[in-house]
């Protein structure tokens, strides 16, 4: 079994070290900003992966530049 684990709206806000405002510009704004995931009709998280991914991108772009 793979190990998925998902994180809140605040959780991803704090690994991002976003503001929750900031966080929706982006995810709007940068194509390859993670996904959401629908956990229900009312509640929404990220995978952890996928915010580690975007991190190691990001990380890389700024040490290319």
């Amino acid at each position: 079994m793979s190990d998925i684990t998902v994180l809140t709206v605040d959780q991803a806000c704090k690994e991002l070290s976003l503001s929750e405002p900031t966080m929706r510009r982006y995810a709007k704004a940068d194509p390859s900003f993670p996904k959401k995931v629908r956990l229900s009709a009312r509640r929404v998280g990220y995978l952890r992966r996928d915010i580690e991914a975007y991190l190691s991108r990001q990380r890389e772009a700024a040490f290319a530049s």
